[in-house]
């Protein structure tokens, strides 16, 4: 073959195909389809990073003006011809460039780190004459030879610091044939935790035994729902363990913030340096490495977030997705993949089982059980046996019996009790969403839109209630509308300001607070965990990060401050994210011998994702609000495309987004597509870019995104609003 087709790393749709290059003669023996090369690329011929995607005899380019190939990164394929296959199939799903799913696949190409070692050249027959002539001529040279025995093998950089030497000596030995320096690969980012000893297998409950036939048995993907503490990490144990029999292997999918040092502990000390992890606090090297390792064949089970769906295994037998609710599984940048849709599409391709667990599954996870698309396996009781007791703290009747604390009076009672027991406490505060919600604090009402069903946001610089699905904006009423009290306003606290609060009211307590603010060096997340369960503190304040995934024994407390910050956050999925991280976070609770208890506060104790998560009622909560999602058409009864349009000046951004929606009116002749908008972004102005967006609904996904992807094309041809971005989302895990 003359020619190699080489997919150019360059991220734009217009250069996003492959390009013929000359194969030069010394590479000719070494290329093969899926390896990475670097190529001249431009009018500049600047080095750039390619994939060899094919071959050809021919090309219809002259060839005066084909370029060779420079060089290849790796003497291995890095991309197998079903993750190329994969590369096609996420592009096509999520509108994306073929380019920058390769690059989500593969990862960013890393220099190799090498490690030196310096030993005697036995190999060399004068070798004893050589060293007597060397000790007598040089004092260095002298002090480094008496450092070795025949067969021993030394770090260079051992020897340079213990003898307080630079490299010429050793150079100069080497020079004469009397040592030799050998070359080994050293791998960045291994797990570098305390060494696990190997635990013994605990006894499996009937339970664990029932799911894991179950999930063996099974063809389709399983939904495993199990209560907190039910113990799936041991049924996820038991089915690897299984795969690695036949000699295959796992991915094993956990949100980033349940990525403890506790959890991985589990995994190495039952399958010890078979394991490896990803994560993004590593640095583009260690990445890169584990993923060498992975493709070597040197491991067989990886761990980390939604990225380490890719990791490069050939012989997949299974993959697990944790926590398969969490949001953090679908990207919010392009290529906007959902790792569970990935990992579904691989499982297909590979031929493995899939399962995904959770405490709180996800309404259309669940849902896909209920149509049979996904097997449901069900573990409802805890390996203790203890569920903790819940208890709902009505904030309403706090405030009418003059407690202005952000505590009500019952968790300040238990924390002072839990203080006095030495047991510890979780005081968890959800922070999500961007912006405040306005509720009355004596009847507990909310505004809420009447168009959309959705809570008004406060603006504070215009003191008005902005709808963002509709746009439909009110001012701020001096009073209840339905009971008249004057006690409504912005509803919204911070950790910081709980740590403060429990330091004047419990100053002899030791108190940790985690959250972006403290979590921001390396490690620090780890730290604060470690502290806190090795008992040196009494109090967590936390937020989404300490809600699921820990296990501490001493643990028998925990306080949900505000229960309505999640309840009422501007998004259709409100009540499944109050439900899920309400018991996601009590499930911290009594996990031990000692039984727990939870208080849950709130202006809002009849919601019935405040009530059945109080009752660990998973399916009551379920048929709620598989009914609203009916009735309102949300997913998974239709998909939802978010347009979002922003520049820098307000009024071009408003006509932008009047124009998108008379373009989308105009191709929705059908009436099959349900628009809402244009309104203000749920943050309309960030960094002085003033944001619009567009709402459009329909039950069919391949069609709205056809029709979606035709209008926004239409108004990128418009020079009117050539500064004007447009960005998209389908069913985005967040308001935009």
């Amino acid at each position: 073959m003359k020619y190699a087709l080489i997919q150019v790393s360059v991220p734009h749709r217009n250069v996003d195909r492959a390009f013929h290059y000359i194969i030069p003669p010394e590479l000719k023996d070494k290329l093969t389809v899926g390896m990475r090369v670097y190529v001249p690329f431009g009018s500049g011929n600047r080095r750039t990073e390619g994939y060899v995607l094919g071959f050809s005899d021919t090309s219809e380019v002259e060839q005066d003006k084909l370029k060779p190939i420079l060089d290849i990164h790796e003497e291995y394929r890095i991309l197998s011809d079903k993750r190329i296959a994969l590369a096609a199939w996420m592009s096509e799903k999520y509108y994306s460039t073929f380019n920058e799913c390769l690059y989500c696949i593969a990862p960013k190409a890393a220099n190799q780190k090498m490690f030196s070692c310096v030993s005697l050249n036995t190999d060399n027959p004068r070798l004893e004459e050589l060293i007597a002539s060397a000790k007598k001529r040089s004092i260095k040279q002298r002090s480094v030879l008496e450092l070795f025995t025949s067969d021993r093998e030394i770090p260079l950089g051992h020897i340079k610091s213990i003898l307080d030497i630079d490299n010429a000596p050793i150079n100069a030995l080497v020079k004469k044939g009397i040592l030799k320096i050998t070359q080994y690969r050293t791998y960045r980012g291994s797990y570098n935790g305390p060494a696990a000893p190997a635990n013994s297998k605990p006894k499996l409950t009937e339970e664990q035994e029932r799911v894991i036939e179950l999930i063996q048995s099974e063809k389709r993907p399983v939904l495993l729902h199990g209560v907190t503490g039910s113990g799936k990490t041991e049924v996820y144990l038991r089915l690897i363990e299984n795969v690695i029999k036949q000699g295959k292997q796992a991915i094993v999918l956990v949100p980033e913030i349940s990525l403890t040092p506790q959890t991985v502990e589990r995994f190495v000390s039952r399958f010890g340096e078979r394991v490896s992890l990803t994560h993004s606090k590593m640095t583009e090297g260690e990445r890169y490495d584990q993923w060498t390792r992975a493709a070597k064949g040197e491991i067989d089970i990886m761990i980390g977030p939604r990225s380490a769906v890719f990791t490069p295994f050939e012989n997949i037998g299974i993959i697990i997705i944790d926590e398969e609710h969490e949001s953090s599984y679908k990207a919010d940048h392009s290529p906007r993949y959902d790792a569970r849709e990935v990992a579904l599409k691989l499982s297909q391709m590979y031929g493995a089982k899939l399962v995904l667990g959770s405490a709180t599954p996800s309404v259309i996870s669940y849902y896909k059980t209920v149509t049979g698309e996904y097997a449901l396996a069900e573990m409802k009781n805890r390996v203790n046996k203890s569920m903790p007791r819940i208890d709902i703290c009505d904030m309403r009747l706090e405030l009418a019996n003059r407690n202005y604390s952000v505590f009500s009076r019952a968790l300040k009672a238990a924390i002072a009790d839990n203080l006095k027991n030495g047991k510890q406490t979780i005081l968890f505060l959800n922070r999500r969403g961007f912006s405040t919600f306005v509720s009355c604090r004596k009847c507990g009402y909310v505004m809420t839109c009447d168009r959309c069903n959705v809570n008004y946001t406060y603006h504070r610089h215009t003191n008005n209630l902005v709808c963002h699905y509709c746009g439909k904006s009110i001012a701020l009423p001096d009073k209840c509308p339905q009971c008249g009290s004057p006690f409504i306003k912005y509803f919204g606290t911070g950790t910081e300001k709980i740590e403060q609060e429990v330091i004047k009211l419990f100053p002899s307590a030791r108190v940790l607070r985690m959250d972006t603010d403290t979590t921001k060096r390396k490690n620090s997340h780890a730290n604060i965990l470690e502290t806190f369960r090795s008992g040196k503190a009494d109090i967590l304040i936390g937020t989404q990060m300490i809600a699921k995934g820990l296990d501490f024994p001493n643990v028998t407390l925990v306080g949900v401050i505000a229960a309505d910050l999640s309840l009422n956050m501007n998004d259709y999925r409100s009540g499944e994210i109050t439900y899920n991280l309400i018991t996601q976070v009590s499930g911290r609770a009594g996990r031990a011998e000692d039984d727990g208890r939870v208080f849950i506060q709130t202006y809002n104790p009849t919601h019935y994702s405040i009530v059945c998560a109080k009752n660990n009622d998973y399916l009551s909560y379920f048929k709620e609000e598989i009914s609203f999602r009916r009735i309102m058409k949300y997913p998974p009864f239709s998909n939802v495309f978010y347009i979002l349009l922003t520049s820098d000046n307000e009024e071009k951004t408003i006509n932008a987004a009047n124009t998108m929606a008379a373009i989308l009116n105009k191709f929705n002749r059908s009436k099959s597509f349900e628009r809402l908008g244009p309104a203000p972004a749920v943050i309309s102005k960030i960094n002085n870019k003033y944001r619009y967006r567009i709402i459009i609904k329909c039950e069919d996904e391949e069609r709205l995104k056809a029709y979606v992807l035709y209008c926004v094309n239409a108004f990128s041809s418009l020079k009117d609003f050539k500064k004007v971005s447009v960005s998209i989302a389908l069913n985005p895990n967040y308001s935009i």
